[in-house]
C-alpha cells in the first residue's frame, strides 16, 4: 500500500465552498498525532498484515524499515535514480549497483554475515526479501522464529546503518564484524521490550553469534 493510499484512509476530505482543511481521521478532534498513526497502524488495519512484523516487540521505526523493505522502496541507490536522481548507483562496497537484493543478500559483506549466522544457528540464509518475509522460516516453532525475527531484523538495520554511515560520513569500514556486533548492540537493546524468556533466549543467541563471529576472525582473519 502506498503512502497516499494510507493517508487517504486516515484523512477526511469533504467538498464544499469553505476553504479546505485537513482533517486526521484517526483522531476524533481530527488533529494528527504519532500516537494515532502508531495507533491506526497497529489497530484500524490501514497497512497491510501480510508479515508479522507488526507484531514484533521493536520500535515503530524499525516495523517501519522492514516493512519498506519488504515493499521494495526502501531508498537504495537504484531506488533513487528511478525518482530522477543523478548520482551514482554503484555499491560502496563493491563495482555492482546498489539494489536492496544486492545491498541485503548478495554482497560479499553480507554473505559473510549471512555465512557466520548459519555457522552458528544452522540457519539457512534468505535468498531474497520474498523468501524471508515468506517461506524462510517455514515449520520452526513459532516462539523460535519470533526470536530469530527480531535477531534477523537487528542485523538488517545494522546493514542499513553501516552502508549509510559510508555512504554520509565517509567512514571507510568495510567489516563484517561491525554490522555483526551493531546487529547483536541493537537485539540486546530490543531484548528488553520482549517477555522476558524471549529477552533472555535473544541475548544468549547473541553472546554464541559474537563467541562464534571472534573464533572465525581468529581463525581465519
Amino acid at each position: 500500500m502506498a503512502w497516499h493510499d494510507l493517508v487517504s484512509k486516515v484523512v477526511s476530505v469533504n467538498l464544499s465552498e469553505q476553504n479546505d482543511v485537513f482533517r486526521w481521521r484517526a483522531n476524533r478532534n481530527g488533529i494528527f498525532t504519532v500516537n494515532s498513526m502508531y495507533n491506526a497502524l497497529m489497530y484500524c488495519d490501514v497497512v497491510p498484515r501480510r508479515t508479522f512484523i507488526w507484531n514484533l516487540s521493536i520500535p515503530l521505526k524499525i516495523k517501519i524499515f522492514m516493512w519498506y523493505l519488504w515493499r521494495g522502496i526502501t531508498l537504495t541507490k537504484d531506488n533513487l535514480a528511478k525518482r530522477k536522481w543523478k548520482g551514482s548507483i554503484k555499491y560502496c562496497f563493491c563495482n555492482s549497483n546498489e539494489t536492496i537484493q544486492h545491498l541485503f543478500f548478495y554482497c560479499h559483506l553480507v554473505r559473510s554475515v549471512w555465512n557466520t549466522v548459519f555457522i552458528t544457528f544452522g540457519i539457512r540464509p534468505p535468498t531474497s526479501v520474498a523468501n524471508m518475509f515468506g517461506s524462510w522460516l517455514n515449520g520452526v516453532q513459532s516462539r523460535l522464529k519470533y526470536q530469530i525475527f527480531v535477531g534477523i531484523t537487528a542485523l538488517c538495520w545494522a546493514v542499513w546503518l553501516n552502508r549509510n554511515d559510508v555512504v554520509f560520513n565517509g567512514s571507510k569500514t568495510n567489516s563484517f564484524l561491525q554490522v555483526i556486533f551493531k546487529g547483536t548492540y541493537w537485539a540486546q537493546q530490543w531484548s528488553l521490550l520482549l517477555k522476558e524468556e524471549d529477552g533472555h533466549k535473544l541475548n544468549e543467541y547473541c553472546k554464541m553469534l559474537e563467541a562464534r563471529v571472534m573464533e572465525l576472525y581468529a581463525k581465519y582473519g
